[in-house]
């Protein structure tokens, strides 16, 4: 061998050396030991700011330490679900896509994505708990529940409050909205939220409301009806109140007010704990959403994940890969680094002790629920919008509202009209 490689030098030598003007012309030349070719995961996301950078130094940080590569494009928030879809349909694309839990249950009713239940490590799902991982589980038509999707960070409602004005934060909704009253002085409101589906709807379990049951028929002007009408009439209410900043699409206006430091209280998404960070600092004070005191109910908010899928067709050295990027991504250690720049990390067994914000964030996702696969349809979140828009702005009543709702749902789901 040491022979081959002399004459290899000599002859590369002499053809560097060589006289004349003609050009050398580089000569493949066979070894016996082929040169190893490292793998490459092109992964897909829509992320921005601090979140892109910290989930590219977490995944360079798994890539270098296993010997293979990691290339991250960003796709406008707008186009990668339909982007994503259209690749994966025709077997190309990204190796791996990273999602909301909604637009990755739209994947799945296409078959666009691959179970990962074989992949992921015992330690990997015992550090999930069942609502997280359901929000990126699907189940068939006719089959068993698939996990198609690994959850690494999360987000639920939770009430923000400042510390240096409040020292207790209220409990119950009575005593959130009496305190919210009290606090009001000009400039500065008591309590602000923006009075959307994914802010509220965790009061409508509390009402006793339901839209789909646990088999996914429509139940809105059924069994749920009474709640959803009770649910519909307190959020016209808390619109209505002149003396709180409760209103429906409402969150340009919430911004400004928050920005301007002239709120007490806002019940807003945890993904945005930086902003009131920002703002009040150690004051900064993070609970669950308060019990409602007309049922005496606890508010089950929904559950949002941010998961990585992957692509059905790879091939076996990039489906290694991915299995040790995957179990990698819930390591503690991992976690820990998107914890530090400011991501809610999935791993629910990593100590949170030195970070309060992260713990009260964990403690009020206690009675969170995944989302309703029906619930992540674009369709149905809209139908319900406008359910809520027309109550709120008085163009219908409650019972109206949901009596046309329901019928809409039942030919967006089922293909037929209520009986």
């Amino acid at each position: 061998m040491q022979r081959v490689w002399w004459w290899l030098l000599l002859s590369l030598v002499c053809g560097l050396t060589a006289c004349g003007t003609a050009p050398v012309t580089p000569v493949p030349v066979a070894t016996a030991t082929p040169q190893a070719t490292t793998t490459t995961l092109v992964v897909w996301h829509a992320l921005g700011g601090n979140n892109e950078l910290a989930l590219r130094d977490v995944l360079t940080r798994i890539a270098n330490a296993n010997g293979f590569t990691v290339v991250l494009q960003r796709i406008p928030i707008t186009d990668i679900q339909h982007e994503v879809q259209v690749a994966f349909a025709q077997s190309r694309g990204p190796h791996l896509v990273i999602l909301s839990n909604a637009q990755l249950q739209a994947l799945a009713s296409d078959d666009c994505c691959l179970a990962i239940d074989s992949l992921l490590d015992v330690a990997t799902r015992d550090a999930l708990d069942k609502t997280l991982l359901a929000t990126a589980q699907y189940t068939p038509p006719t089959g068993t529940t698939q996990t198609i999707g690994l959850p690494f960070s999360y987000s639920v409602p939770v009430l923000y409050y400042n510390m240096r004005s409040i020292i207790s934060p209220p409990s119950t909704s009575d005593d959130l909205i009496g305190l919210a009253h009290n606090l009001r002085n000009p400039p500065q409101w008591g309590l602000g939220a923006d009075l959307t589906i994914d802010t509220m709807y965790g009061y409508l379990a509390a009402f006793g409301g339901a839209v789909v049951d646990d088999q996914g028929q429509v139940v809105l002007a059924d069994t749920g009806r009474a709640g959803n009408e009770a649910w519909l009439t307190w959020l016209s209410t808390l619109n209505n109140d002149p003396l709180l900043m409760t209103r429906l699409n409402a969150v340009f206006t919430i911004e400004q007010i928050v920005g301007a430091g002239q709120l007490a209280m806002v019940i807003d998404s945890s993904a945005n704990h930086q902003t009131y960070e920002q703002l009040w600092g150690d004051a900064t004070g993070v609970t669950t959403l308060p019990l409602l005191s007309i049922t005496n109910q606890s508010a089950h908010p929904l559950l949002q994940s941010t998961v990585v899928a992957v692509n059905k067709h790879l091939s076996l050295p990039e489906l290694v890969a991915t299995r040790t990027l995957l179990n990698a991504l819930l390591t503690p250690a991992n976690q820990t680094i998107l914890l530090n720049n400011g991501i809610q990390p999935a791993n629910r067994l990593l100590s949170l002790t030195e970070y309060p914000v992260a713990l009260a964030i964990r403690n009020a996702s206690a009675d969170a629920v995944a989302p309703p696969p029906a619930l992540t349809r674009y369709d149905v979140y809209a139908a319900l919008s406008t359910m809520l828009n027309q109550v709120v702005f008085g163009t219908q009543t409650p019972a109206d509202a949901v009596t046309a709702t329901d019928s809409q749902l039942h030919i967006l789901l089922k293909g037929k009209s209520t009986p």
